[in-house]
């Protein structure tokens, strides 16, 4: 592989620990599509070691704010919606599915635009895991459902379990991948060489997060949302539009 190729690569992940270092997430929303057009083999093993890696770290960073008991009940949803998406996607398209989570996640974004609270009670965090395991699953953006329901936490209580919850999905979606043949040494070993850029900007967010305004942070993450909501309905409608 070329080293203008690592370069790009490279910095698109970059970019995109950037962000989810300092919204809480969105490094697939960034760097996927970029990282897509240089290299489709990256997609999405790759990105989900370098993610596993990135929530690690970022776990690490906030971990005086980590709530593994608060994430218990994200944790259990998050395997059967995984599971249900694979067997959705033996009946149905994914095209079809992604189509109809999209629509789903601009429509909660649009009530979290109005008066209505969503509050993380085990319950919304139960369905929030399993909407982000289908969702994660068919559309390789898993993280919306999850952030909508923690996005009035405080802003390190957020990146924390955010963090805490994306490094056990990409932990489940790398054994998946392994058994199903989609991460091999090939990708660790394209991965690691990727590593030390997203790393860099994920230290330099850290460093500059304090800068951040609460209000500012909430109204990133919807926007986040909205985009990964909109890419997922553009893929649910590409059949019909090309």
């Amino acid at each position: 592989m070329d080293t203008t190729t690592l370069i790009y690569c490279a910095l698109a992940l970059a970019a995109g620990c950037f962000v989810q270092s300092t919204v809480g997430f969105g490094m697939a929303i960034v760097s996927a599509p970029i990282i897509y057009f240089f290299e489709p083999k990256f997609v999405p093993g790759v990105i989900t070691l370098v993610g596993f890696f990135l929530a690690l770290i970022n776990m690490w960073q906030y971990r005086q704010m980590l709530s593994f008991k608060g994430l218990t009940a994200a944790f259990v949803g998050r395997v059967p919606g995984t599971i249900v998406a694979g067997v959705l996607l033996l009946y149905i398209t994914s095209e079809s599915l992604a189509l109809v989570l999209g629509i789903g996640v601009l429509l909660a974004v649009v009530i979290s635009l109005t008066k209505v609270r969503i509050r993380p009670t085990p319950k919304a965090l139960f369905w929030a895991g399993f909407a982000s395991g289908v969702m994660g699953t068919s559309t390789s953006i898993g993280g919306p459902p999850m952030a909508l329901v923690l996005q009035h936490a405080e802003a390190g209580k957020l990146r924390a379990n955010l963090a805490g919850y994306f490094a056990f999905s990409c932990l489940l979606s790398l054994v998946a991948l392994s058994i199903t043949g989609h991460f091999s040494w090939w990708h660790f070993k394209y991965g690691m060489m990727l590593l030390p850029a997203p790393l860099m900007t994920t230290w330099f967010a850290f460093r500059v997060q304090h800068l951040i305004k609460a209000e500012w942070l909430r109204y990133a993450l919807l926007i986040l949302c909205s985009v990964s909501g909109a890419l997922a309905m553009w893929q649910g409608l590409s059949p019909f539009v090309a």
